[in-house]
């Protein structure tokens, strides 16, 4: 299969037509290429990686930004979680537990830090206790390292988490500097022989071959959507994914003072509401140090609406309005207490009380400004007005596209773009 594939690829499409760059142009000369993909986030270099590494053939990566891995890639807490919240047997269950053991595996190759004092699940109550007991059965079945643990046992892995009688340590679960790790992916991807166009943004497509960039045009085999915040609009122009429509949501970080009574060795986290996709406040000491206290899940006017209004646009009004309305009137997923939760974490003094429970010497003092914030590109089915929590690869006219890569989509980068390349339909 993979011979008739590369057979097609080079019959069909020519690999190595470039026109030369232009030294102090702005307008690049129109050239062709077997694979575009647009978006450099750690999906879009994941991918062109493995296509480059399996076909031996061009692949260009168009990214709008100046550098890879400028918005969620870059901005996310780092955590290579390990697979404890994903059902057995699913897609994102084998993904994350490979992309975690392959990923871990790489920093080291890379030199990269990692903070590998694992996880603790922390149980805030007894009604949690279900949960936590589901978290540990998943854990196992899909071979991740875990132990429950009394409340003595947890000071001995985290002396100041605090869990009401049991809480599950995660011994597999890792953090790093996400921005290292974008930058080893691009080097190695450069040296692999894959071509990046930063500063070069798609625009739209012309018939099922030709891309338009603001630097010009480019022909293609075959074209890959990774946008990211922006993959519905590109999967659209194509008649794909009709049906889904991309919400964003700021996850605002805070940052532990480092004379705080509470330290952290590796991560605290809440027992989460199994029935929606997002984790809750939780603690991640990072490799250098520093630990982010975060995030929040803030639904925004804008796709880029990283600091106060500057961002948002009418049109991201409108369409972030309509929905929310529409999903707290259904109440999917427990939406309303999800909107509930994340208005409480508008103030500091509630994000606090949504932290304070985790640990012992926490104090309200303690919070102090953090990281950038990211942006969640969250999958919404217009259908049904449901958050879509698992991945979502499309197929279209001679073009694959990824609408859905959320987390723990950093940590399964590396088989996740193997799964993609094997699944697109290229003949």
């Amino acid at each position: 299969m993979v011979l008739d594939r590369l057979q097609f690829l080079c019959c069909h499409w020519g690999s190595d037509r470039y026109l030369p760059d232009v030294e102090g142009m702005n307008e690049m000369a129109e050239e062709t290429c077997d694979f575009l993909i647009a978006g450099a986030g750690v999906i879009g270099v994941a991918i062109a990686r493995e296509l480059r590494r399996r076909y031996g053939v061009t692949v260009v990566v168009l990214e709008k930004e100046s550098t890879a891995g400028r918005h969620a890639s870059g901005r996310n807490s780092g955590v290579l979680h390990a697979g404890v919240y994903y059902k057995a047997g699913t897609l994102k269950a084998r993904l994350c537990v490979e992309g975690n053991r392959r990923l871990r595996a790489y920093c080291r190759q890379h030199a990269i830090p990692l903070n590998e004092h694992g996880k603790v699940i922390v149980a805030r109550t007894e009604a949690e206790l279900p949960s936590l007991h589901e978290l540990h059965a998943r854990s196992q079945a899909n071979g991740v390292r875990v132990s429950l643990l009394d409340e003595q046992a947890l000071k001995e892995v985290e002396p100041c988490a605090k869990t009401v009688q049991q809480a599950l340590y995660v011994q597999d679960t890792a953090v790093v500097d996400p921005q290292r790790v974008m930058a080893a992916m691009v080097a190695d991807a450069e040296r692999e022989g894959v071509v990046f166009r930063f500063g070069c943004a798609w625009l739209g497509r012309e018939g099922d071959a030709v891309a338009r960039t603001d630097r010009g045009r480019v022909t293609y085999g075959h074209f890959v959507n990774c946008g990211g915040l922006f993959a519905d609009r590109i999967a659209h122009a194509y008649e794909v994914g009709l049906h889904f429509k991309i919400l964003p949501f700021r996850g605002q970080f805070y940052q532990l003072r480092p004379g705080s009574a509470m330290q952290v060795r590796g991560n605290i986290y809440p027992v989460p509401d199994l029935r929606n996709p997002f984790l809750g406040v939780h603690f991640t000491r990072r490799p250098e140090g520093d630990v982010t206290i975060g995030p929040s899940a803030l639904p925004l006017l804008g796709r880029e609406q990283y600091q106060g209004l500057t961002g948002a646009t009418l049109g991201g009004t409108v369409t972030m309005l309509a929905y929310l309305m529409r999903l707290f009137g259904r109440n999917r997923d427990h939406f309303r207490s999800i909107a509930w939760t994340e208005m409480i974490k508008l103030t500091r003094t509630g994000f606090f009380r949504e932290a304070e429970d985790l640990g012992r010497g926490f104090e309200k003092a303690d919070l102090l400004p953090g990281q950038a914030p990211g942006i969640r590109a969250q999958l919404v089915d217009t259908r049904t007005a449901e958050l879509v929590s698992d991945f979502v690869i499309e197929a279209g006219s001679r073009s694959t596209h990824v609408l859905n890569a959320v987390s723990p989509a950093f940590t399964s980068s590396l088989p996740f773009a193997e799964h993609v390349v094997g699944v697109m339909k290229l003949a």
